[in-house]
This record gives C-alpha cells, sequence and structure tokens, in this order.
C-alpha cells in the first residue's frame, strides 16, 4: 500500500510539474490583453517617464499576479541602442509624421516592412507596429514589432553613417548588416550587385553616393 501511495505522489508531483511548465510556457498575447481593456501604459508602467535605454520598461510581475497565479518575465534582450527617450517620444507622438512619409513615400523602409495599420492616436503603437494584433513573443516575433530605422529617419533624417547611427547606437557596435561580408565589400560596386537599393535606404537615405561611406 505504500509502495502504491509512493508512485501516486510521483505521477502527481510530475504531473504537477508538467502542468507549471506548461503555464509559464504559454505564449503572451498582446492582442488579448488589450481586449481585455488594458492600456500599454497598464502593463508597462515605467514607459511614460523612461529617458534611458537601458530603462527594463517590462511589467513588473507583481502586476501580473493579479490575474495570473505564476508568472515569470524574462529579462529584456539587449540592443545596440544606448540613447533613447521613451518620454520625450511619448509626448511628440511621431505617429502622424510616420503615417504622412509612408502616404507620400518617403519613407525609407522596404514594403516587407510596412506596418499593416498604423494607428497614430497612440504614440506606443505608432512605433510598435501591429502589436495590437500580436499572439505571442518570441526573438523574432518581438523583433518585427520593434520601430523601423526608417521610423527613426522620418524625423533624425540626418543621414551620415556611421557618425550619424552613434548618436544612438553603440559605438561599439559593428553596423554593418549581415550582408557586407568581405565579398560584398569587394564587389558591391559591381553592375547589378545589388539587386534592390531599396534595402540601402534605411541605413543610407535615397541619395546616397560612393563618397557617403568612402
Amino acid at each position: 500500500m505504500a509502495h502504491f501511495i509512493q508512485k501516486i505522489s510521483v505521477l502527481f508531483f510530475t504531473f504537477a510539474l508538467v502542468q507549471g511548465a506548461a503555464q509559464l510556457q504559454q505564449p503572451f498575447s498582446h492582442k488579448l490583453h488589450l481586449k481585455q481593456g488594458a492600456g500599454c501604459e497598464t502593463c508597462h508602467t515605467s514607459a511614460a517617464k523612461s529617458t534611458k535605454a537601458s530603462d527594463n520598461l517590462l511589467p513588473f510581475e507583481t502586476e501580473c499576479v493579479n490575474c495570473h497565479h505564476e508568472i515569470h518575465i524574462k529579462e529584456p534582450r539587449k540592443t545596440s541602442v544606448h540613447q533613447f527617450n521613451h518620454e520625450l517620444h511619448v509626448q511628440a507622438n511621431p505617429g502622424p509624421l510616420i503615417a504622412a512619409a509612408i502616404k507620400s513615400k518617403t519613407w525609407l523602409g522596404t514594403a516587407k516592412e510596412l506596418p499593416k495599420n498604423l494607428r497614430t492616436a497612440n504614440a506606443c503603437v505608432s512605433c510598435h507596429h501591429d502589436i495590437e494584433e500580436s499572439d505571442a513573443i518570441t526573438e523574432a516575433i518581438g523583433k518585427a514589432h520593434y520601430p523601423r530605422m526608417a521610423d527613426c529617419l522620418t524625423c533624425h533624417n540626418q543621414i551620415n553613417p556611421p557618425e550619424s547611427c552613434k548618436t544612438c547606437h553603440d559605438p561599439a557596435t559593428n553596423f554593418r548588416p549581415e550582408s557586407h561580408t568581405a565579398a560584398f565589400v569587394d564587389g558591391h560596386a559591381r553592375k547589378g550587385a545589388i539587386a534592390d537599393k531599396a534595402e540601402c535606404h534605411s541605413c543610407h537615405g535615397r541619395n546616397f553616393t560612393c563618397k557617403g561611406c568612402h
């Protein structure tokens, strides 16, 4: 009998662990939480007053446990941005300017980077595109909801890489994208080497010349 009870206890404990792990690993849905009536600032309570890029703006677990029994929030992912002021951008709300740039086709992003919907009344979603329709957050999905360089360059339009990049990005960052290998550096001047120059615009602007880098 004691052996039977021990087996039942082990099975119950294992089941509890599996259930707990499954609960912790459930994808986070911004869409669901926003439909419940929570605004961005309800969970990201520090964002509207944040003046440093190093600030942790993820929700506090103490807020989540009002509805969820168990929750574990990871540290925010590291980025190359070393200077950013959320407070200033929330007050200024660049959304209408980004929308105007997209409409006039002066926005420097590519077609695949275009937001599906741009609701300019909310400064948060003006830059964190399509977050309202997000049902999960992974590393790749998370990046998709981060501001595009084209958004930043709508207002910060003095483009002189790499010097202008250092205004917001860590100077120790390798600003070159993955495509800029040694072979690219040697061969990009050949005719037809760059299939789509629109990919270059978000770093170099539309009117870039050889002298801009060399």
